[in-house]
């Protein structure tokens, strides 16, 4: 049975992502929680993803910021695709980046730049 659910319902803390697939426009992040339940994050119009191993690593949260609050880096690579044609203004103002964060840690494992997420038990 599927139910969506909100990502304030997931406890977050010392969970582990499982696997990150990456289909066209969209990204699937499968999430199990230190109780053992499996949880999908569906990230919708996705405009870039930053893995930096992420399967397999304990998360201490999530964060959420608009893409113009982001790290240079990921400003700058999606200001180049609206430059070169590749993503258009109108999807640049609706992303956001998730990140992952690292129970080890603060620094990020995982950003996604996406319009929406949703969330699947």
């Amino acid at each position: 049975m599927v139910n969506d659910i909100f990502i304030g319902d997931i406890p977050l803390v010392d969970g582990v992502i499982e696997q990150v697939i990456l289909l066209p426009d969209q990204v699937k992040v499968y999430f199990r929680t230190d109780q053992g339940k499996s949880t999908v994050f569906s990230l919708e119009q996705v405009a870039g993803v930053w893995d930096r191993r992420s399967a397999g690593q304990e998360i201490g949260g999530m964060r959420t910021v608009p893409w113009s609050r982001t790290d240079a880096q990921i400003r700058d690579v999606l200001m180049a695709q609206v430059e070169q044609g590749e993503l258009s203004e109108e999807l640049l103002s609706s992303l956001s980046i998730y990140s992952f964060i690292s129970s080890w840690g603060e620094h990020s494992i995982l950003d996604i730049a996406a319009s929406e997420i949703r969330t699947q038990r």
